[in-house]
């Protein structure tokens, strides 16, 4: 029965817009499309705009940063080597009340010796070396001249005598050596 119930009823075509009660949407005009794609454009645009402001405020905090990580580093660079120092400091105050008391000179001398071997030795560790002058050609870029001296002894300009040690630190001059050259 309801199989000729059914094909007694006719079908008749209900379109979307009848079903949900409102009529479709119009067809937006070019200009209206371009509108609306020129918005999301602009969007976008703003969007990349603020981003790139984002990334430039971060790219200028990590460069102050860094200024001010070198500066810090810069600033505590030496710890270390004055950590190494301080011993050896206390040592030649300790030279100091020993002399004010002492009269054995010759074991204040052993004494203040000693300590200079160990201040060697911690400049030996941070890379400094002592220049070696005497009896050596005269190098400006290890020598500074601060006399002549004609000298049948030694060869033309051989360093003939050390006023003050020079010293080189990883291959760099720090001090030079202040000499007596032979003319």
């Amino acid at each position: 029965m309801t199989e000729d119930n059914n094909r007694n009823v006719t079908e008749i075509p209900v379109t979307q817009a009848e079903t949900a009660g409102t009529s479709p949407p119009p067809e937006k005009t070019r200009e209206e499309q371009w509108a609306e794609e020129l918005f999301k454009h602009k969007q976008e645009a703003q969007e990349n705009y603020e981003k790139y402001l984002r990334a430039l405020a971060e790219a200028e905090n990590t460069r102050k940063r860094g200024i001010r990580d070198r500066e810090e580093y810069l600033k505590y660079a030496n710890v270390n080597m004055v950590k190494k120092i301080l011993p050896i400091i206390d040592d030649l105050h300790r030279a100091i009340e020993a002399a004010r008391s002492a009269q054995d000179i010759e074991a204040m001398a052993k004494g203040v010796e000693m300590t200079v071997a160990q201040l060697n030795e911690v400049l030996k560790g941070e890379g400094v070396t002592v220049i070696e002058s005497v009896g050596k050609p005269f190098d400006p870029q290890y020598h500074e001249a601060l006399t002549v001296e004609v000298s049948e002894e030694h060869p033309q300009n051989t360093v003939i005598e050390q006023f003050q040690t020079g010293y080189v630190m990883h291959d760099r001059v720090i001090r030079p050596s202040l000499v007596k050259v032979s003319s």
